[in-house]
C-alpha cells in the first residue's frame, strides 16, 4: 500500500498530538485544535493553500465566533430580564 507525503505527514502529526496529549495546558489544548482546525481547512479547500489565505479563513472564524457568542450572551440577558419582569409572586397576590 502507497501513501502520499501528505498523508504521512497527517499520520505523523496524528500521533505526535497522541504522544503529547497527557500533561497539556489549555493554551497547549487551544494550540493543537488551532493546528487540527487549519489542517481541515487546508483540506477542505485544496490543499497547498497559500498561508494568508488560511490565515483570513481562520481569522473569519474567530471573528464570528465572538459575534456569535456577543449575540447569544445579549440574548441570554434579555432572556432574564424577560423572565424576572414577568414572574409574579404568588404570595404576593
Amino acid at each position: 500500500m502507497k501513501i502520499s507525503k501528505r498523508q504521512l505527514k497527517k499520520i505523523i502529526k496524528e500521533e505526535k498530538r497522541k504522544l503529547l496529549r497527557e500533561g497539556q495546558t489549555q493554551e497547549e489544548d487551544l494550540f493543537n485544535a488551532l493546528d487540527q482546525y487549519v489542517m481541515v481547512l487546508d483540506e477542505e479547500m485544496g490543499y497547498d493553500v497559500p498561508r494568508e489565505d488560511l490565515k483570513a479563513a481562520v481569522f473569519k472564524f474567530v471573528e464570528n465566533y465572538f459575534r456569535e457568542s456577543a449575540y447569544a450572551a445579549e440574548q441570554y440577558q434579555q432572556e432574564l430580564e424577560y423572565n424576572s419582569d414577568s414572574f409574579i409572586d404568588p404570595d404576593r397576590q
